[in-house]
């Protein structure tokens, strides 16, 4: 029913033993607020949710340093951390030569070997954190990009009000 004079429109409910009338305009907006709200919030949790994940993946990036502190990698430490031991690689590996060249026994003995082991390991070390750190550096930009995008979606849902 719509009045002619005010343009309301009102519906009729009839139960037994009562008859009354509701405004459908008022039911209509109170119903797309609802669904507006539902949206934002069901947006708002898929960010939530998004965060949650990228917390427990930022763990299988995680390396741990020589006294058991967990940290996210990076190509700085990397390269710095495998200079350090390579070039006291080599400073065992040169002493160890000048020690063991004057040696009763004859011949470098097995200690060079140590400083080259050592080498070895510096190098393999930067390599391998260097290329965690470049995975970590793409999962956390696809992360970034995609919570800027949850965000965006959710600031439309609100603007829609």
């Amino acid at each position: 029913m719509k009045c002619n004079h005010c343009n309301t429109q009102l519906q009729i409910h009839r139960e037994t033993g009562v008859t009354f009338t509701e405004n459908i305009e008022k039911l209509a907006k109170t119903t797309q607020n609802l669904t507006d709200q539902i949206a934002k919030l069901t947006a708002q949790q898929k960010v939530a949710d998004l965060d949650r994940n990228w917390e427990l993946e930022q763990q299988n990036f995680m390396i741990t340093g020589k006294h058991g502190n967990k940290r996210l990698p990076d190509s700085t430490g990397a390269a710095i951390g495998g200079v350090v031991v390579t070039v006291f690689g080599l400073f065992w590996t040169i002493m160890a030569f000048g020690i063991t060249s004057n040696s009763p026994f004859g011949g470098a003995g097995i200690f060079p070997f140590f400083g080259i082991l050592f080498i070895g390991f510096g190098i393999f070390s930067a390599f391998s954190t260097h290329q965690k750190a470049g995975e970590y550096q793409r999962a956390k930009s696809k992360y970034n990009r995609q919570r800027t995008e949850m965000r965006r979606q959710v600031e439309q849902h609100g603007e829609t009000r």
